[in-house]
């Protein structure tokens, strides 16, 4: 549908477009461009005395350490004193780097702890450490703790992107007393990684953040109004490491399980209960102290949040983010981005493609039955990161099993490949010099082992390219772009397929400049970008930038792009006010345009938006934008047939957002779009949360959002010679109430419960016909039509996963988990909330229980 394109477009241009990478060659954040970093020496912990994780700091080392007290305010007075002073002292080992941190308060009982699950953002206070251990000024680990308990990390990269799925094995203490709280960190340097024969200087940082005043300071000053993040890190000295450091982690677990479902009477493949189980592993090695192996064998992903439900009435593929673990976790070494959104990116590698859900589905007469996976098995998959010199390395190669589906033909059964076994493949590098540039490249390979059930799968797709972000002399500006190229083989029918698919259609009866062919056996294209931006400064930043991708470029097979045949220009300015005043903390104004073609020289869109976004002292939140969006030339709505005149449109947004530090707070987000011919679409979103104490939080959310289309594709009909493209109006309503429950027992305890019971329904009337295409005005394009069909629907969803996680050692889990998905389909198309909402629990469920225990070992 065009209006969830305008949609996306107003979402996704609150903040302009976001820069892929940001950086500055001003590593002082305290000091003038070009001056030395500030630096403090670790102190050795000698002889039999050791280092005791009470929060005490009664140890003679911690007298002996020099503190850092100079800590500067980040937030909201960048540069300005802090509001409460802050010490830290710097300690190690051989096995250990220690970090000391009080935190001064002069109104202790309003310090802020909320009790979450690990790595769960709260406003609380924080204290924060960062490690630049490899000293490239671009890769950092951080360790914080919050005052109850609550660990998070994260891993830092390419100087201001970070990875929040990167979780380390490491342990911290607090305690509190009548001047504040203190914070003991052990961070173990095997968690770590440094260049052999570079191991006396770490880049470093304290960061400290007081919730209840919405306030950051840190040593040195991290300026926000600066380019980059790691880059402007002061140094940690004097550490001598000698001798070998444990390399190698491995994990095993295993899994029990046993499922329920509803049967079917003559069903031989139905069973509940269905018990089951697996074990497997998840191995580290650190084949240097810089490059860092990672494996798992038979993986298991049970305890991860089951996808929300959708209803997609468009001709695209629905974009899922990436979930698991094993390929979340340094997923910043493994990224080459073509497409960005609000900082939304895809590109060469979609890490969900592998063990995706099988391809094929089999034919199933009539009285027969069949069990298809729901899901493609992992066999095992390996990735390689970290740095080498001045690159930093990306690799990985997963194996995905053959799936087959069985089929029952009463006495008899066969057996049908619906996915082969598969090879996926990519590896990266790229060179990064001191003043932040950067120039990468990627290769991507996959291939299957074709059978005749799956032929018409490609055998092999390869892509590849390069990408650069070079700084001039003036850091805060730079020249960013990228070139890609793509090449799939296979089968006629294979290749086939892929030309009449979404993300080409070159069966496009006006599409001159496309040449489809279905006997080709290859299919190949290629893409690239160049922009210009500012990406620094306190008052304004810009990007300009042009895009490409010919019509035969693909990269689905493990990556993902939406559509090929496209151009595209794009302009943002941001004009920004980060001093706070009487009235605001800050402000924030955008100016956005764009504009795309296709290569047979149609105009697709054009556009322009304008928002502003204020923050409050109160810190309440607001914005709000108007878009406005031009006819153009719209190749995909008949999913392959001619192309038609698009139509004008209009839509304003907004959002306003509570002070998230009270006990009850929430946000409303909405729009509202309306077009030429007077179809419209609205949405509401509003959000609370509920922390009736810093251990429970309760959230519901309410997505509700009603269209009424009035030239919605329906189906291509072939009448001997002759295909007809049929639309009609749809007024669709569709209602999400997403619930979360977080209780957190002890900061190793916890209980996570999600539910979402979801319902989209659509009816449809006054059907048409588009018998003259690009004819303007837009209606006469359209004569009416007797469509006999029904596409009315009703789509009933409920899904939950519930999940008890205690992590009885660092590194070591216990998962319960309880996961219940209920669905069903009807062909009416209308909406009764009370009849629809409730009869969700009346659709029979699929449960899955499962218990997960894991077992860290380092060896």
């Amino acid at each position: 549908m065009r209006m969830t394109c305008v949609v996306a477009m107003a979402f996704g241009l609150v903040a302009g477009i976001t820069p892929t990478h940001a950086g500055t060659n001003e590593r002082n954040g305290a000091g003038s461009k070009g001056s030395a970093p500030p630096r403090v020496e670790a102190v050795e912990v000698t002889g039999a005395t050791a280092v005791r994780l009470d929060g005490d700091f009664g140890e003679a080392v911690w007298t002996r350490a020099v503190p850092i007290t100079d800590f500067v305010q980040r937030d909201p007075k960048e540069g300005a004193p802090p509001s409460f002073t802050s010490e830290a002292r710097v300690a190690y080992d051989t096995s250990y780097v220690y970090v000391a941190v009080r935190a001064f308060d002069g109104e202790p009982g309003r310090i802020v702890g909320i009790r979450t699950r690990r790595d769960s953002a709260s406003p609380s206070d924080w204290i924060r450490v960062v490690i630049d251990s490899y000293h490239d000024h671009r890769t950092a680990y951080e360790f914080a703790v919050n005052p109850a308990g609550v660990k998070q990390d994260r891993y830092w990269f390419a100087d201001g992107s970070s990875d929040q799925s990167w979780d380390a094995v490491w342990d911290v203490t607090v305690s509190r007393d009548a001047e504040g709280w203190k914070a003991e960190f052990r961070i173990p340097f095997s968690q770590l990684r440094f260049e052999t024969g570079k191991r006396d200087t770490f880049g470093f940082a304290v960061i400290r953040e007081i919730g209840r005043l919405n306030e950051t300071s840190s040593w040195p000053l991290i300026a926000k109004s600066r380019t980059g993040f790691v880059s402007q890190l002061g140094e940690l000295g004097g550490l001598q490491l000698a001798g070998g450091l444990k390399r190698l982690e491995v994990v095993p677990y295993g899994v029990a399980q046993v499922g329920t479902q509803p049967t079917e009477s003559g069903n031989p493949f139905d069973k509940s209960p269905d018990p089951g189980g697996s074990v497997g592993a998840d191995i580290k090695y650190a084949l240097t102290p810089g490059l860092t192996m990672t494996a798992t064998i038979n993986p298991d992903f049970g305890q991860v949040e089951a996808d929300p439900a959708v209803v997609n009435l468009t001709a695209f593929e629905t974009f899922y983010p990436e979930r698991r673990p094993f390929f979340v976790e340094s997923s910043g070494n493994l990224r080459f981005d073509l497409d960005c959104n609000d900082g939304a990116c895809t590109g060469l590698f979609y890490s969900r493609r592998i063990g995706r859900q099988p391809h094929g589905s089999p034919d199933v007469p009539a009285g027969s039955f069949a069990s298809v996976p729901l899901q493609t098995t992992i066999i095992g998959a390996a990735k390689l990161t970290g740095r080498v010199g001045a690159f930093s390395i990306g690799a990985l190669n997963a194996v995905t099993a053959e799936e087959q589906a069985s089929v029952s033909f009463g006495s008899r059964s066969a057996a049908e490949t619906v996915e082969p076994l598969t090879n996926y493949a990519l590896v990266q590098a790229k060179r990064e010099w001191a003043n932040q540039s950067s120039l990468g490249f990627m290769l991507t390979s996959t291939a299957r082992r074709i059978t005749p059930d799956v032929e018409y799968l490609p055998s092999t797709a390869t892509t590849g390219g390069v990408n650069w972000d070079w700084r001039l002399k003036d850091p805060r500006y730079s020249v960013t772009g990228y070139w890609s190229g793509s090449s799939v083989q296979g089968g006629a029918e294979a290749i086939d397929a892929l030309q009449q698919s979404p993300v080409h259609y070159f069966q496009r009866p006006d599409a001159e400049h496309l040449e489809y062919d279905p006997t080709a056996t290859s299919m190949n294209g290629h893409a690239g970008m160049v922009g210009f931006q500012k990406i620094g400064g306190q008052k304004v930043r810009f990007s300009f930038a042009g895009t490409y991708k010919t019509p035969g470029f693909d990269v689905n097979d493990v990556g993902y792009v939406r559509r090929a045949d496209a151009i595209q220009q794009s302009s943002w300015v941001q004009f920004r006010w980060d001093t706070p005043t009487k009235r605001y903390r800050s402000v924030r104004l955008n100016l956005n345009q764009w504009a795309g073609w296709n290569f047979g020289g149609d105009t697709r869109f054009t556009g322009a938006n304008v928002n502003a976004h204020v923050t409050l002292l109160s810190n309440w939140s607001a914005g709000a934008g108007f878009n406005v969006e031009g006819a153009g030339i719209d190749d995909r709505s008949t999913r392959g047939g001619p192309s038609m005149l698009s139509k004008r449109g209009a839509n304003v947004w907004y959002y306003v957002e509570s002070d998230s530090r009270k006990a009850v707070n929430g946000g409303w987000m909405g729009f509202y779009f309306r077009d030429e011919t007077g179809s419209t679409a609205w949405r509401a979103d509003p959000q609370f949360e509920w922390r009736p104490t810093s251990f429970l939080a309760l959230s519901l959310g309410v997505g509700f959002e009603q269209m009424d289309e009035d030239t919605q594709w329906v189906d291509n009909i072939e009448l001997g010679s002759t295909t007809h493209y049929v639309f009609g109006r749809i007024r669709q309503t569709t209602v999400g109430l997403p619930v979360r429950v977080n209780y957190t027992i002890t900061p190793t305890l916890s209980v996570q419960i999600y539910a979402e019971p979801f319902v989209s329904a659509g009816a449809y009337s006054d059907f048409k016909e588009l018998v003259r295409p690009r004819a303007t005005p837009f209606a006469s394009q359209f004569d009416a039509a007797a469509y006999a069909g029904n596409p009315d629907f009703n789509y009933q969803s409920f899904r939950s996963t519930n999940v008890l996680r205690w992590e009885f050692k660092p590194g070591s889990a216990v998962f319960v988990v309880w996961q219940q998905g209920r669905e069903d389909v009807s062909e009416t198309g209308r909406f009764r909330f009370r009849q629809d909402v409730g009869g969700l629990f009346g659709i029979p469920a699929n449960n899955v229980f499962l218990v997960k225990f894991s077992y860290w070992l380092n060896l």
